[in-house]
Parts: C-alpha cells; structure tokens; sequence
C-alpha cells in the first residue's frame, strides 16, 4: 500500500529521510533497490556537508544527517567518459584504454564499453534479477557512447536549450539572449524527473535506477526562480557563456593564455551554485515521490559526482588540464539499506560496494579496494607532433609549461591531506592542508620533504607506480550507424557544453 503524500516542506524533508536510516545490508530475499544520481559537474564543496554555506543543498544535508557523507571521495579522472567507465566498470579509466575517448571521437568508447559489459554496474544487477533503468542529459553518458549496455531501458534527454551559441552571425546570437532573459529552459531535470514518475507506476521488481542530470555544468543559465538574476545580469551572463565558456576559450584560460574578468567568474559562481540547488530540490520531489509509492524505505540512494569544476582557481575554468582537488573531489551521500557499508575513498570501487550493500554476491569486482587512497588519472588529447598543438603554440604563444599540460600525461594518488602529482615524468607533492589550492608544488626527494612526509609519501607512491603506466592504445571507430542529422545534433549538444 502507497505511503500518504507529504508536502516537501522542513517538516516533509525529516519525515522522509528518517525513513533512510541506517540499516544493515538487505539478504537476497529481501533485497533493496539502488538509486544513484550523479549531479554531473558537482564540486563537493558546492554542498553543505562539505563546506558551502548553510542552506545551498538542504536535501543532501539531510540525506547525510540520516546516513553518511562520505568525506573524500575522489573522481578517476576529471571529465565524464572517463569517471563514469570507471564508476560503472571498477577499473581504472587507462586500464580500460578509456583515457580519452579512442580517436578523440564521442563514439569511440562505444566497442569499449560493450567489450566490458560483464563488468558493468547495471549488468550485474540486471543479471541478479533487478530491473535497470537509466535517464541521461549528459550526450557523454547516451547509447551513442556504449553507456546503455546493461539496461533494460535507457532514456537519452535531449535539453531544448538553444544550442546556437558558437555559432556567428546576429540571430543565433539573439536566440540565446532571448532564451537567458526568458529564463525558463533547464538542462533536463524537469524530464528526468516526469521519467522517474513513469517508472514508478510500473516497476514491481526490485530496482537499479541511474540519473546524470547536468543542471551545473556550463553554461550556468538555470531558469527562474533559481535563475535570480536581474534581466541584465542574466544578458551578461549568457555572454560569459558565449565568450568564454566555448572549448578554445577554455583551454586558452587553462593553459595561461587567457584571463576570466572576476565580474564574469562572480556570475558563474552564484549561477552554478544557484544549478546545484535546482538538482537539490529535484532530489527532494524524487525522494517524495519515492514515499509516495511505498518504495522510499527499501531504496539504497546515493548522490555523487563524477568530477569538479573551477571557476578562476590557479587561473583555471572548466575541468580541463588539471587534477587539482577541485576537480576530482566529489561528493557522495549515502542513505538508506545497507548505506552504512559504503565507505569507499575512490568512485572506482563504487560498484563494489553498492553491490555488497544490497547483498549481491554474484558480481564481477574482487579487487582488493585500497585503504584510504585514491588516484586519479589525466591523460592527454594529443601528442605535441600534432599539428593542434603547434597552432596553439603559435595563436597562444605557449610558454613551455603550458605545452607539457596539453601533451603530457597526469597521475595523482591522495589520502585526502596529502598528494602526489606525477606530471609527465616529475613528481610534485602537495600538503592539501597547509596548501588547499595547490600553489606550491614540493619536490619529494628533498631531504626536508622527506623527514616530514617521507612514510606518507612512500604510500601515496606505491599506488602512484601502477596507475602511472600507459593504457593500451586503441584504434578509433567508425560512426557510420549514424546519419548526418544525429552527427550534427550530437556535435551540436557538445558544444553547448563546451567540448567542441
């Protein structure tokens, strides 16, 4: 019998979420469903267990007073293909050649994906008797990538958002200032969460539910009301997007060929914030309607995010170029069945645990998980004999560091206080605690440094060796199953988001 509705107020939020208490692991004749919800682009410190001010997630907030905020949870990688390969498979995005996507093509992970699919997060539940669903409005997470396999229904969200903005000439440009000044287009959610409903009322198995939802990723135009801002303010904002949020822009910030205005990266900020609070109060009518259904107290939820971004850190946009804890520090709240064995410090042995949680004994993921250390990997577009990077040498007139930051390779190992940054073939070592934004590079075989972290340092280094070495190099594929219209749509959504 369906639970009574209750008015997501204060009072509605505690009542709910005090149905997600702690409990133990569920036995395989009473098993739970899963519910995960990645909040794509999602900083950790961009919700309240994790250092924003009061008030920004109120949800989460609750969800982790009721089960557990995991502190320091780190992302494999910095960008979405690769988190996501390795949160849904357990392997490391260079074990899986899944870097960068093979060709430097969105369709080249497809023939990966599916070469691993007895590994993958929904097969396994659908193997042991789950129904598996997934909605996505990240084109990186979509069938064209190979990110359905394992589910009996995938739902790829197409935002209808104006997706114009790089393009010249006078109209493309007024369509995208007369979308911010109406303010009333999302990225998804408002799909996302009419598709949940639909699932709802026909679901009766034991479920995996998996929701990308991309409200925070550029160009932080949320609609109103969470899009607050004054109709100039929102003009001046949809031109931060169409001048400095397009992929060349990006790059040129990152790689110290370009500055953001403050005023421009002040607007970023509140927005992006003010897109974290709208997946906030999505989860809260997702969790009700959960109560709705009688579903809510046999549901595993876990929210996290598969990467950070920066807004002007280090001269930094985006979540290009670096592995700095900005980007690869992501939230991750547990509540429900079984959430009190989720204690995991990387999102690579996520599939692991929420299969242990549930009491999946038939899964793929025996790996030991290590102890306290993550690490995180950054792998290059390019090498520099591509004539890519000769023209943005020459149109950006790129000082040597800069060229080793498109050309070479990025590894960290971390335990949250300390991390060790293997950048080409140089070691970096930062103290997180005394060096928060990671300014101020040590060398580790100082004799100084040595003394003070040497025990630290030799365990950071022993998970640093192997997550270093190459990934196999894989041939790129072709996209001939798709016609030129869904080529151009895909390349078109890309760009909105600034990856082309």
């Amino acid at each position: 019998m369906a639970r009574p509705r209750s008015s997501w107020s204060t009072a509605g939020l505690i009542r709910v979420v005090c149905g997600l208490c702690l409990t133990g692991a569920y036995t395989a004749e009473m098993r739970a469903n899963v519910l995960l919800v990645v909040m794509d682009t999602a900083r950790a410190d961009a919700f309240d267990s994790y250092g924003a001010p009061p008030g920004s997630t109120p949800v989460a907030t609750q969800l982790a007073q009721r089960g557990r905020a995991l502190p320091a949870v780190i992302a494999p990688a910095s960008w979405t293909l690769p988190s996501h390969a390795a949160m849904f498979t357990g392997l490391l995005p260079r074990t899986l050649g899944l870097g960068q996507s093979p060709g430097g093509t969105y369709h080249g992970a497809r023939p990966v994906i599916e070469a691993h699919r007895h590994r993958l997060l929904p097969e396994a539940f659908r193997r042991a008797g789950y129904v598996t669903r997934a909605v996505s409005a990240n084109v990186w997470i979509s069938p064209v990538t190979g990110f359905d396999a394992g589910f009996d229904d995938f739902v790829a969200l197409r935002s209808s958002r104006c997706d114009r903005v790089q393009l010249p000439g006078l109209r493309p440009r007024l369509s995208w200032y007369g979308e911010a000044l109406r303010a009333r287009v999302d990225d998804g959610a408002a799909e996302a969460e009419q598709v949940i409903h639909r699932w709802l009322a026909e679901d009766r198995r034991p479920f995996f539910w998996f929701v990308n939802l991309i409200e925070c990723h550029s160009p932080y135009l949320p609609p109103r009301p969470y899009g607050d801002r004054s109709p100039l303010r929102r003009l001046l904002a949809a031109e931060d997007a169409r001048r400095y949020l397009r992929v060349d822009t990006i790059w040129a910030a990152c790689l110290g060929a370009l500055t953001v205005p403050e005023q421009a990266l002040v607007r970023m900020r509140h927005l992006y914030a003010r897109s974290v609070r709208l997946m906030d109060d999505w989860l809260g009518r997702v969790l009700e309607a959960l109560d709705m259904h009688g579903v809510l107290d046999d549901t595993l939820v876990v929210i996290t995010s598969d990467h950070g971004e920066n807004f002007g850190e280090a001269n930094m946009i985006g979540h290009s170029f670096s592995l700095d804890q900005r980007l690869i520090h992501v939230p991750l709240i547990a509540a429900g069945p079984g959430a009190q064995g989720i204690a995991v410090a990387s999102l690579v042995a996520l599939p692991r645990l929420l299969a242990e949680a549930v009491g999946l004994s038939d899964h793929p993921w025996r790996e030991a998980v290590p102890d306290g250390v993550a690490v995180a990997q950054c792998d290059p577009l390019s090498g520099a004999d591509d004539p890519r990077i000769e023209q943005a040498v020459s149109r950006w007139h790129l000082d040597q560091e800069a060229v080793r930051r498109l050309t070479q390779p990025m590894t960290c190992a971390t335990d949250g206080e300390l991390k060790l940054l293997r950048f080409g073939d140089e070691d970096r070592l930062y103290d997180l605690i005394a060096d928060p934004r990671e300014l101020h590079p040590m060398a580790p075989d100082q004799p100084s440094v040595r003394e003070l972290f040497g025990a630290r340092h030799d365990r950071l280094a022993e998970a640093l060796e192997p997550a270093s070495r190459p990934g196999p190099a894989l041939a790129p594929t072709s996209s001939a199953e798709l016609s030129d219209a869904e080529r151009q749509d895909i390349e078109q959504r890309m760009r909105l988001l600034g990856y082309l």
